[in-house]
């Protein structure tokens, strides 16, 4: 089961410890949250190689809307540019937001570097039907998106097994990650790559949660272990 391991750093060194540690974790992806370093990522945008040198395992560059559920404090414009910046360094992955305006052409730029684009959709009240999560899904193949992610928010465990079902078809036709966020979506971060999502997230310790009911990477492969999986 792979495991994406989110990286909240506010400052570069910070950054490039905590990947350290989850490259020592087993993390199968790192991906580092550019939005939580503010206005200093501007800074620091020329230091992105120094990360992909430095890194073995596969870097996702995410830099969130705070309409999306981020912290970012740039203009549109910057948060776009760090984000082929981080193409350019040679991240494997950038997570481009599904209502990103000009969408179609930010994922042709990213894909221009070389890089793979991660469409991402987040809903943080509900879980939609299957039928609306096909559609957020349908939406994210036609932007040409190598990973569809649609992340919805658990309001009972029934939730959790939606997005399981949902995964279970979908994951058939896309590669995909979905699950719910939540207490009552953890059943779905656990088992979403069971059903055939092609990753999850877990956090690389408590107080590092990047959404709401992460787990950490080591409770998540004891869970695994003690399951039998792999």
């Amino acid at each position: 089961m792979s495991v994406c391991v989110p990286i909240p750093a506010k400052d570069f060194q910070t950054l490039l410890n905590m990947i350290c540690m989850a490259e020592e974790s087993g993390a199968d992806l790192i991906e580092v949250r550019l939005d939580y370093m503010g206005e200093k990522l501007l800074e620091n945008l020329g230091r992105l190689k120094d990360i992909v040198s430095v890194c073995s395992t596969p870097l996702i560059a995410t830099n969130r809307h705070r309409r999306q559920g981020g912290e970012c404090v740039l203009s549109e414009e910057d948060r776009i540019r760090s984000l082929l910046i981080a193409a350019d360094a040679g991240f494997n992955y950038i997570d481009v937001e599904m209502d990103t305006l000009g969408l179609h052409d930010v994922v042709d730029r990213v894909k221009a570097y070389g890089a793979k684009v991660i469409i991402s959709h987040h809903i943080f009240t509900h879980t939609p039907p299957v039928e609306e999560l096909d559609l957020f899904v349908k939406k994210q193949i036609e932007a040409n998106a190598n990973v569809c992610k649609v992340v919805t928010m658990a309001n009972s465990v029934l939730d959790s097994v939606r997005c399981l079902v949902f995964t279970y078809e979908a994951s058939r036709r896309t590669n995909l990650v979905c699950f719910a966020m939540g207490e009552k979506g953890i059943l779905s971060r656990i088992l979403s790559p069971v059903f055939g999502a092609s990753f999850t997230y877990a956090s690389l310790k408590k107080g590092l949660e990047t959404a709401p009911g992460q787990i950490t990477i080591h409770e998540l492969k004891e869970i695994y272990k003690r399951m039998g999986i792999e």
